[in-house]
Formats: structure tokens, sequence, C-alpha cells
């Protein structure tokens, strides 16, 4: 029985053996500086970016930084008519007509809620955006 186990074992070279169990280890070198114009350069710029994000604009005064004077100030609001407010006083005109009530058209007019508000720099009048609620 000896015999037929010293038969069925394969009998491999050493040197296989030492390639397959040691490790290597590569070191890698940096790559050559690139050369423009007769000068190395061998970093890149640092770039630092102010990215400065605005709240949206509502219907009343709010902190804004003016976009042609640089300047963070209270904008200045005024409240106009946009094609909504005339829309909502000719519905309510058309609804009341039957009952005489033609009057209450004028209430969009007059109430700051139905009106598109723009907001201005106080220091240099600049438009800085609108709001509307409707």
């Amino acid at each position: 029985m000896a015999s037929n186990s010293d038969e069925n074992q394969i009998n491999i070279p050493a040197a296989v053996l030492r390639v397959e169990t040691e490790t290597t280890s590569y070191h890698h070198e940096p790559p050559p500086p690139y050369y423009s114009a007769g000068t190395a350069v061998t970093e890149r710029p640092i770039i630092h970016q102010t990215i400065i994000i605005q709240a949206s604009l509502r219907d009343k005064p709010m902190l804004y930084e003016c976009s042609a004077c640089r300047e963070t100030v209270f904008t200045k609001v005024r409240y106009v008519n946009s094609q909504k407010t005339h829309l909502i006083a000719g519905f309510i005109c058309g609804f009341t007509v039957w009952c005489m009530l033609c009057c209450l058209a004028a209430i969009p007019y007059f109430v700051p809620a139905f009106k598109k508000a723009e907001h201005y720099c106080p220091i240099c009048n600049q438009f800085l955006g609108s709001y509307t609620k409707i």
C-alpha cells in the first residue's frame, strides 16, 4: 500500500513553489514633471471659490446682496399689478355681475397679496427680482 501512495504523488519542483509563495512589492516613481516653454510645472494652482446662495425672495423686504453694487441691503419692495391681478378682478366681476356687486372686482387692486412684489436695491435702484403669491 505504501508504494501506491508514492505512485499517486506528483513531484513539483521547489522553484515553482517558491515563485507562488513570494510576494513582490512594486515601487511607483512619480511621473516626470511636465515641461512647457522651459519651465517645469509640478503643482496645480489652488483655486478658492466663494459661492453665495441667495435666499428666495418673498413679499416683504428682506436682506439680500445687490448684484450691481455688491452691498448687502434690505430690499425696497414695490407692489405692481400683474396679469394675474387683472384676471382675478375680471373673474370677480363676472361672478358678481348678477347681484350688482361688481365693485368687489376692485379688491385685487388694493390688496398686496394679489399683486407682484418687485424687489429693488435701495442704494442703486437695481432690480433684484420679483415674487408673486398667486
